[in-house]
């Protein structure tokens, strides 16, 4: 399972820096952490809730890494498993949420134009990023805390 905090961290760098990308494209600030910034602030209340659980199950996370790293043992690796499959969950649902308000619109205004609903694909893949990235630490401390085999 060493494979999994390799593929969880690609797979979120991408959907972030394809977030990103769609806001700057679609007239956001050329400022990455800027737009991150917007993408956040802008997002629906569920999808704010989302980056709320993903804060506290990233502090949940550090705190697993760190007590790990000053005891020099590792943390209960059921934990970390969970803790692995935690975040890109939360952040799938708040994808799929936010996409499906993004069809609803859609439909609603009859719009087919990539220009106008970026911002609003831009907004539901920032949360599928975060929690991707936020699931690969936690693997990558569960490989760790896995005996060598």
């Amino acid at each position: 399972m060493k494979i999994a905090p390799t593929a969880l961290g690609v797979g979120g760098a991408v959907f972030l820096v394809g977030a990103i990308g769609l806001g700057i494209w679609a007239g956001m600030p050329a400022n990455p952490l800027a737009t991150l910034g917007i993408l956040v602030l802008s997002a629906g209340p569920l999808t704010k809730l989302v980056y709320l659980l993903l804060t506290g199950l990233g502090i949940c996370i550090a705190v697993l890494g760190v007590m790990s790293l000053a005891k020099g043992r590792t943390s209960d690796p059921s934990l970390l498993s969970l803790l692995s499959l935690l975040p890109p969950g939360a952040g799938l649902f708040a994808t799929l949420l936010t996409t499906l308000s993004i069809v609803r619109a859609m439909q609603a205004t009859h719009t087919r134009d990539l220009f106008v609903i970026a911002p609003g694909l831009a907004e539901a893949l920032a949360p599928l990023g975060v929690g991707f990235l936020l699931g690969a630490v936690a693997a990558a401390l569960k490989a760790r805390a896995a005996p060598a085999a």
